[in-house]
Order: structure tokens, then C-alpha cells, then sequence
């Protein structure tokens, strides 16, 4: 019993955990979390080395599924709270995020568990068959209302499986006339689906298209090993800027922004990993998708639909960043290599090194968490203006966060903020071998104008305007400096430029952009009359 507690507990504070004190409020104290709890459990599952009997079938009961359910719930209920206006959003693009950074963690939770809430609505009867039906429904419009395609395709494919296994469909009609008929009828179906969310928001899966287009050529440059760890996120804007300066009418000009990950956990890996690291992950997914479906466990639809929900979200989103998720595929995992652990006489010369190494595991994972709570104190005092006398304590810390690339850009933007130019091109270049987009790009471009490097600078301001070409501050930084160096013609073309572009979204801004713009043009023209 106390087992059983312990997951569902842990699960909750993977889901619901935020803290205000890290630079990443929502998900790192859910990472940090979740560490600490399998450390923790491991060492008091050794320490108690008598009459222990794990077995994988008791932890992975239909009781424990309905209590990782509820917890399913209550993140639908925040979410809603929040469509509501009840809570806030914790991103200014979407009004559901439920505890998470954006609705991508929200909906990966909650269509992985969704399979459970149809087989229980199925199994029970009366008041507890109202309930659950009525949860159901409140998950599902919390997904509606999130405005995730990807959340509704997999909460429709994992129902579909739900009940072709549930009903035993396949042994069915495997022989019947109309077998070819209903597998015809639910390609159509799915295919009619996927046409409907295209619809639904057009722009969106247009961006998603150009993200694989320019991805399919990274894994073109590097197809067997791929870029390596983060080399999705150091090259993609890149390949983007060089998509554009090769196409610079596409289509996909005004839909293009910063890109950290493909939206398809697939491209991703075979981008980092190569075809070698992608087969693996392939292979990996399929044996667990296989042991699941000949498992023997009476709750084996429910399981196999959590993992098709997974599937199908890694098409089309990142649900492996979250806490959770890993969680419930660990979860999945140990039904489909169910083994039953027996403690009893595990020798010290065991047991004493893997406590050991979870006690090490502890301390470095706890030396790294008081770090990034240090990184976030100071982070937050130098945006309050005391960045010079931060700038010192961002040193100190360089040596344990140099590896974790959103503090060398931190660091390198407070540089630039301190008037430390050179300084802060040089954290930018390392930067940019972890982590590169648009905005390191701008800030780099005016580190090497102030240290005298006009020529590199125009470079970058380029390299920027066609990672992203509907931004128009590339373009202006380049006209200031022609201007500025009194070079006429070439801040007139840069200044035509900016006129003719198209808007994508309007701001006092742009607006400005343009009017300084045309005013030089108009100030040349009379100066020539």
C-alpha cells in the first residue's frame, strides 16, 4: 500500500510542482523533484532489507492507475481555472497552460492518462460511472479549450485502440468480409482528422512543415551520428537563415520564429543521433510496444493506449522534456519487462555501493540545484538594474553552469547590458555552440559593433534578418549603421527594404522602424531636387 502511495504522491509533484526561485519556474523543480525521489526510494528500498517483494503487477494496479487519474483531473480542472481567468497563464502566447511552461506539458499529461478515464468509465457502474464520465469530459475540455490538435488526435487514435483491444475487434473481423472495408474506413477517418486540425489553424502546421523541411537537411548534412547532444538547438536557426537566403520568397517567410525543437521527437533524435541513434530509439519503442501487447496484464488496453497517446504526441510535440512523462514511461516500462524483485540477503557488497552512488547522486544533483537558485537571485537583481554589481557573482558561478546554455546567454546578455563587449562576444560564441537563435544573434552583432567591428556585425544583422526574415530590427540596426557611416546608398536600399516589407504584427515599434526609414528616403529625394 504504502508503495502504491508513494508513486501516485510522486507523480502529483512532478505534475503540480512550480517555484518562483528558479530561472525555469515550472519545470525544474518537477525535474529536481523526481530525481530526488527515485534516489530517495532506491536507498530506503535497500536499507529495508527484510521480506521485500516488489512486485511490478502490485505497483501497476488499476487502484494505482485511478490515482494517477486524479491527479489527471485536478491538472484539467487547473487548466480550465485558468481558461477562466481564475489563475494565470504561464505564457503570454496561450491562456492554457495548466502547471506547465506551455500547453505542449499540459496536454502530453493529460492524453497519456485519458486512456485510463475511458476503461474505468467502462468498468464501473452507477454513481462512480457518472463521475468518472463526467472527469472524462472535463479532461477532454481542457484539451479543447488548450487549443492542441495534437492533444485531440491522441486522445481520438489511443480511444480507437482503447476499444479495438477492449472489444477484441481484430480477432473479430480479422476473417470477415468487412475486415478491408473497416480498416479502409478508419485510414479515411484518421486522414479526415488530420484534414480537419490542418484547417483549424493553418498557420501553425505550415510552420510545423517548414521546421521538418529545414530539418530534413541538417539530417541530409549528418545522417549517420547526427549534430550530438544539443545539436538541434545550436544548428537549427541556421539551416532556417540559409533555407531563407536560398528562398527568400517562400511561402514561410511570415510564419518563421526562434526553433529550439522540431515538434517531433523523431526528427529530433535522428538530428542529434543520426539514423544510428534514431533506429536504436525506434527499435526501443517498438519492443516495449510489442511486450505491452502480449502482456498478460488486465489492464494491458489502458497501458497500450497511454503509450499509442505517446506515440502519437511525439509526432507532433516534445513530451519528452517533461518530469511526468518519463515517469509514466518508466511506469509503462516496468509492465512490459515485468520481473518480480525479491531484497531479501542482497549482500552489503551490494547494496552498500548503489546506496552509495544515491547518496553521491544527491549531493551533486543538490550542488546543481543550489546553483541555479543562486543563478535565478541574481538573474532577477540584475534585471532590476544591479547588473554591475551581479556581474561578479555570475563569474563565480561560470565554472558549475558553463555546460547549461541558457546561463552562458544570460550571462553574456548582462556582459553586453555592463558595456563589456568583448567580453560578452566571447560567452555568446561559446553560447552558440550549445544554444543559437535570433536573439544571441542581435546581441552579438551589436558586441562586435561596439568593439569596432562594423563588417562582422553587418554579417550577423544579416545572418539574423534570414534565420527570422519578417523581423524588421535586423534591418534597421543595418540602416543605422550606413547611415551613421555616412554610407547613402546603402542605407537608402536598406531603407527601401524596410519600407516595402510586409507586416506581420503591428507595433509602435515597427511602426517607428518604417517612419525613420522614410523619412531618410524623403530627405535624400529633396536634397537631390
Amino acid at each position: 500500500m504504502k508503495s502504491k502511495i508513494g508513486i501516485i504522491l510522486v507523480f502529483l509533484g512532478s505534475v503540480f510542482l512550480t517555484s518562483e526561485k528558479f530561472v525555469n519556474t515550472e519545470n525544474a523543480v518537477k525535474f529536481y523533484f523526481a530525481v530526488f525521489a527515485l534516489f530517495v526510494g532506491v536507498i530506503i528500498l535497500l536499507f529495508r532489507n527484510r521480506n521485500i517483494k516488489l512486485s511490478v503487477y502490485e505497483i501497476t494496479s488499476f487502484s494505482v492507475m485511478k490515482g494517477l487519474y486524479v491527479v489527471g483531473v485536478f491538472q484539467s480542472l487547473y487548466g480550465i481555472l485558468q481558461y477562466i481567468g481564475k489563475y494565470p497563464s504561464n505564457h503570454n502566447s496561450f491562456a492554457v497552460t495548466g502547471s506547465f511552461d506551455n500547453p505542449a506539458g499540459f496536454i502530453a499529461v493529460l492524453s497519456l492518462l485519458f486512456p485510463i478515464g475511458i476503461f474505468w468509465c467502462i468498468k464501473s457502474k452507477r454513481l462512480e460511472q457518472r463521475l468518472v464520465f463526467f472527469s472524462v469530459g472535463l479532461i477532454l475540455f481542457s484539451i479543447i479549450i488548450s487549443g492542441s490538435r495534437t492533444g485531440l488526435l491522441a486522445v481520438i487514435i489511443s480511444t480507437i485502440s482503447n476499444f479495438i483491444i477492449e472489444l477484441q475487434l481484430l480477432s473479430k473481423f480479422k476473417h470477415s468480409k468487412c475486415f478491408k472495408l473497416i480498416v479502409f474506413s478508419t485510414i479515411i477517418l484518421l486522414l479526415a482528422s488530420l484534414s480537419i486540425l490542418y484547417v483549424w489553424k493553418p498557420d501553425s502546421a505550415n510552420g510545423r512543415l517548414l521546421i521538418w523541411n529545414v530539418s530534413t537537411e541538417m539530417i541530409k548534412d549528418k545522417p549517420l551520428t547526427g549534430f550530438g547532444y544539443e545539436g538541434f538547438q545550436a544548428n537549427y536557426m541556421s539551416y532556417q537563415a540559409q533555407y531563407f537566403k536560398e528562398n527568400p520568397h517562400s511561402r514561410f517567410k511570415q510564419l518563421a520564429d526562434n526553433v529550439t525543437h522540431p515538434f517531433n521527437e523523431f526528427i529530433k533524435i535522428a538530428v542529434n543521433y543520426g539514423v544510428i541513434g534514431l533506429s536504436l530509439y525506434v527499435l526501443l519503442i517498438s519492443i516495449v510496444f510489442w511486450k505491452l501487447f502480449k502482456s498478460k496484464h488486465p489492464q494491458k488496453n489502458i497501458l497500450i493506449g497511454m503509450f499509442v497517446s505517446f506515440i502519437t504526441i511525439s509526432f507532433f510535440s516534445y513530451p519528452l522534456q517533461y518530469a511526468p512523462i518519463w515517469l509514466l514511461l518508466s511506469y509503462l516500462t516496468l509492465v512490459a519487462f515485468p520481473v518480480r524483485l525479491y531484497e531479501k540477503n542482497l549482500p552489503l557488497t551490494i547494496r552498500i555501493p548503489i546506496i552509495g552512488i544515491c547518496f553521491l547522486g544527491i549531493i551533486l544533483f543538490s550542488f546543481r540545484m543550489n546553483c541555479e537558485l543562486e543563478w535565478k537571485d541574481i538573474a532577477v537583481k540584475s534585471l532590476q538594474g544591479h547588473t554591475k554589481q551581479m556581474l561578479p557573482k555570475y563569474e563565480k558561478l561560470y565554472p558549475y553552469l558553463k555546460y547549461n546554455s541558457l546561463f552562458l546567454y544570460n550571462y553574456g546578455a548582462e556582459l553586453n547590458v555592463a558595456i563589456q563587449f568583448e567580453k560578452s562576444k566571447i560567452l555568446l560564441n561559446e553560447c552558440r555552440k550549445k544554444f543559437n537563435d535570433y536573439d544571441l544573434q542581435m546581441l552579438l552583432a551589436d558586441n562586435y559593433y561596439h568593439i569596432g567591428d562594423t563588417i562582422e556585425a553587418i554579417r550577423i544583422y544579416q545572418h539574423a534578418e534570414n534565420m527570422i526574415p519578417c523581423r524588421f530590427l535586423p534591418l534597421y540596426c543595418q540602416f543605422e549603421i550606413y547611415k551613421k557611416h555616412k554610407n547613402v546608398s546603402n542605407a537608402k536600399e536598406i531603407a527601401h527594404k524596410i519600407v516595402k516589407k510586409q507586416v506581420k504584427v503591428k507595433s509602435t515599434t515597427v511602426e517607428s522602424i518604417i517612419e525613420n526609414a522614410d523619412n531618410y528616403l524623403n530627405k535624400n529625394e529633396k536634397e537631390k531636387e
